[in-house]
Formats: C-alpha cells, sequence, structure tokens
C-alpha cells in the first residue's frame, strides 16, 4: 500500500507554485498539481506496492487537547504570511472531496486526527518487526516528515 500524506504533500508542491510576489491561488492550477502527483506516485510505486491510500488531517486534532501550543508557530506563521491559508485549505478540501467522490483511490480522514495518525496506525496493524513474510504488504509513505523514520522499525515499511 502506498500511504500518501496528503498535506504534506500537497503544500510542499504548492509553495513552490506561489509565493509573496504572486500568492493567488489558482484553484484549477491546484487541482492540477494535486492529481498529477498523485499520478506520478501511482504510475511509479503501484507496481511493487499496490494501490494509493490518501492520509488526510482533520481539521481538530487530538493533540492539542494535551499540548495547547501545539504547531502554534505554524499558526502564527500563517497568520504573518501573505498567501491566503484559508483559501488554500479551502481548495485543499474541495479536491479532497472531489478526489473522494470521482477518482478510485480510497481517502482516510479519521476525526481529530492526523493524516500521521492514520499512517501510524495502518504501519502498525500491517507492520512486520523482524523479517516479514513474502505475502506481507510491503508499504511505502510518501512524505518528507522525517518523524516517519520510527516506521520503518517494520521490515516491511519504507519511505519516499
Amino acid at each position: 500500500m502506498i500511504l500518501v500524506d496528503f498535506n504534506q504533500i500537497v503544500i510542499a508542491n504548492l509553495v513552490k507554485q506561489i509565493s509573496p510576489r504572486n500568492p493567488d491561488i489558482d484553484e484549477d492550477l491546484v487541482r492540477h498539481m494535486v492529481l498529477n502527483s498523485l499520478r506520478l506516485y501511482r504510475r511509479k510505486f503501484t507496481d511493487e506496492y499496490g494501490e494509493l491510500i490518501i492520509c488526510c488531517d482533520d481539521k481538530n486534532n487530538w493533540r492539542k487537547d494535551y499540548f495547547p501550543l501545539y504547531k502554534a508557530n505554524r499558526k502564527k506563521d500563517r497568520g504573518e504570511s501573505s498567501l491566503d491559508w484559508p483559501k488554500i485549505f479551502e481548495v485543499l478540501d474541495k479536491i479532497k472531496q472531489e478526489l473522494r467522490e470521482n477518482f478510485p483511490y480510497k481517502v482516510i480522514q479519521v476525526e481529530r486526527a492526523e493524516a500521521d495518525d492514520v499512517i501510524g496506525t495502518l504501519c502498525e496493524e500491517f507492520g512486520y518487526l523482524g523479517i516479514a513474510p513474502e505475502s506481507a504488504a510491503q508499504i511505502l509513505i510518501l512524505s518528507s516528515d522525517k518523524d516517519f523514520g520510527q516506521l520503518q522499525k517494520y521490515a516491511n515499511v519504507s519511505q519516499y
């Protein structure tokens, strides 16, 4: 299975496309970028790892209940940014819904959880400590988040 950290992948690509000099959010361009990225990943990895599972962040996550300052700097930085973050998230939500309705991809969003939680749970459920049997599903995590390194303790989990 190919576990896509949706927000991380999309926002990383999106930030490359827009800039303070050109802060406008072109919904069609973002949609094209998302679909093209997913197509590229699917084409490159599906033979070895199987189908894409798009893992999404929920708006309100449980960590803020226990750590009130969780990602507080990120929120502050977005407030000071010239980019229209509410519009970016609105477009991402719309594209996520279109993926659910019109594409064969599994889209998982768990109430009050982040994509990291979904990915971690799937790796824990399907990961093998030690040598994985040949019948074990190979798992590929698509994210540049270094925290996923801890999931590579499982023999059948890798990251791109």
